[in-house]
């Protein structure tokens, strides 16, 4: 897959979009060769004062040439390279893909360092001065959504950006090729045939649903597990390195939070503590410390939770039940007629708060636990089956191909640690 092609793709946009709102910036993507922008592939975000310059006389072509000679730099030194606008504003450029002195460059900004004391307003005034020719004594825009960032986060951001990325690449250059409609409706011995389309990924990949069902419902031990499942594991099925395992731990808790956010949880304290937490992450090198970290942000989002029982009815109820009754299973009408509400109600909150049917979450509940004792245990698949409420193993493989795409042998194969402080 040519580059162009893999940046235009649904995933490396979710890549850029999450960038976009844990480091609270605008992120644009362009092509540059020969030291000129030559395509702009992506753009996420936009802050009010960018909006307003663009309107201006020459105001494009000085943000141009302002990106233009840090990707330059960016791409010659294959290093981050921070950069002041001709605004006044920090920004900072990444290199994505590149050969030579040619490739995609990754803008983050603008943004204002939050270990910088001196104001926007006057630099801003400067800048538009001199791109109008004029004096300028008033600020004809709000500059607000130009957020204070602690130094260490920008690039701790762009880095898991870069990590995710160079993931997905490796996945899909593993991915066997889909072939194209007209191949597919191609008549073969007299009859037309449609060949089976491939199943498409799974679209939550960092389990965010299921982690904020979990921390809704008070259970902090099983969205620990989730989380801990999703540093680990890498979806090439190779065992990740730590640059990975630190972009993951980052990717996983903005995720979590996000599902949260629209399940209607308050989670305002938990992004305020997101940057030092993703500064934190960058010398981390150890999963239980990574699981950590990642836990000292969500833990916030659980106490809360707790305390606002209201904003998350029945979820620690709904937990308590599934969870104890695993082993021997527990029907919705069950679970229904122990918390007094209706079947409807259940499914209806679980799909619009986390996007889970009911049967999906004990299947879910399932598979993790299995993953667990997969990993820890030399208990047969059978074993492992009955232990989660499985009693034939060929159900197990079933449940367990739908959420992961593998099956338990190969999961353990692919899996299985030593200990819980494996780096």
């Amino acid at each position: 897959m040519k580059p162009v092609d893999f940046l235009q793709t649904p995933e490396p946009g979710e890549v850029f979009e999450r960038a976009a709102r844990f480091a609270g910036m605008p992120v644009s993507v362009h092509f540059v060769k020969a030291g000129r922008e030559q395509l702009r592939v992506r753009g996420h975000g936009r802050c009010a004062a960018c909006r307003y310059v663009a309107g201006l006389k020459g105001g494009k072509a000085a943000c141009r040439r302002d990106r233009e000679g840090a990707a330059v730099t960016a791409l010659r030194d294959q290093m981050l390279t921070p950069f002041i606008c001709h605004m006044g504003f920090a920004c900072m450029a990444a290199p994505v893909l590149s050969q030579g002195a040619s490739g995609f460059v990754a803008t983050f900004g603008p943004y204002c360092p939050a270990e910088e004391s001196r104001a926007l307003a006057p630099d801003v005034l400067d800048g538009l001065a001199t791109l109008t020719g004029g004096p300028v004594t008033e600020l004809p825009v709000e500059l607000d959504d130009v957020h204070l960032a602690p130094v260490a986060t920008v690039p701790a951001v762009i880095e898991w950006a870069l990590e995710e990325l160079s993931v997905l690449r490796e996945d899909l250059s593993d991915e066997p090729e889909q072939p194209d409609q007209a191949e597919a409706d191609e008549p073969r011995g007299g009859a037309t045939k449609r060949r089976k389309r491939l199943p498409r990924p799974r679209p939550d990949p960092y389990q965010a649903g299921a982690i904020a069902a979990a921390l809704a419902g008070g259970k902090q031990g099983q969205a620990r597990a989730l989380v801990k499942a999703v540093v680990v594991e890498s979806r090439s099925g190779k065992r990740v390195r730590v640059a990975v395992r630190r972009a993951r731990t980052v990717a996983v808790v903005g995720a979590a939070l996000e599902a949260a956010e629209a399940a209607g949880l308050n989670t305002a304290a938990c992004w305020e503590r997101f940057p030092e937490f993703v500064a934190q992450t960058r010398s981390l090198d150890r999963n239980d410390r990574l699981v950590g970290s990642a836990m000292t942000v969500l833990s916030i989002l659980k106490r809360k939770a707790a305390r606002e029982a209201p904003a998350a009815p029945g979820y620690a109820e709904l937990n308590e039940i599934v969870l104890g009754r695993l082993t021997e299973g527990v029907t919705l009408n069950e679970v229904a007629l122990e918390l007094g509400q209706p079947p409807s109600t259940i499914t209806k909150r679980l799909q619009r708060k986390f996007g889970l049917s009911y049967s999906d979450y004990v299947g879910r509940l399932r598979v993790d636990k299995a993953k667990e004792l997969l990993r820890r245990t030399q208990l047969s698949v059978r074993e492992v089956g009955w232990r989660v409420g499985i009693k034939d193993a060929s159900n197990l493989g079933k449940l367990f191909r739908k959420f992961e795409a593998v099956s338990p042998t190969n999961y353990r194969a692919q899996f299985a640690t030593k200990t819980d402080h494996e780096a």
